[in-house]
């Protein structure tokens, strides 16, 4: 079987104050990682990753995410395993999120 990722990223314009609070995050996280293409311009992604089999697994990740997402008011897309479960808005997730995480707990937590 492939490798399994869980992996958030700003899904609009990003910049500098993304890139540090979203590389902040991934070091509240074990085993997460963060990734930057600071030359992309407006083209340029910045997000963070942890590979895991589980999504519940990922949770940590996608709270400290949401964290940022809700101070920076941004927009973060949320994939598994290369599927988009949907999006953080604002530090929430969005309806396609909340039916995409696999126990109910989570989306009140975020």
């Amino acid at each position: 079987m492939a490798d399994s990722y869980l992996v958030l990223f700003v899904a609009e314009d990003a910049d500098d104050g993304h890139a540090d609070a979203l590389r902040a995050a991934a070091r509240e996280v074990p085993g997460a990682g963060f990734f930057d293409d600071p030359a992309g311009g407006q083209e340029r992604t910045v997000g963070t990753y942890l590979r895991t089999d589980d999504l519940v697994e990922g949770a940590a990740l996608m709270l400290a995410v949401a964290r940022v997402s809700e101070a920076l008011a941004a927009r973060i897309e949320v994939q598994f395993r290369e599927e988009i479960l949907g999006h953080l808005v604002a530090g929430r997730p969005d309806a396609r999120l909340a039916a995409a995480l696999p126990v109910g707990d989570i989306p009140d937590a975020l």
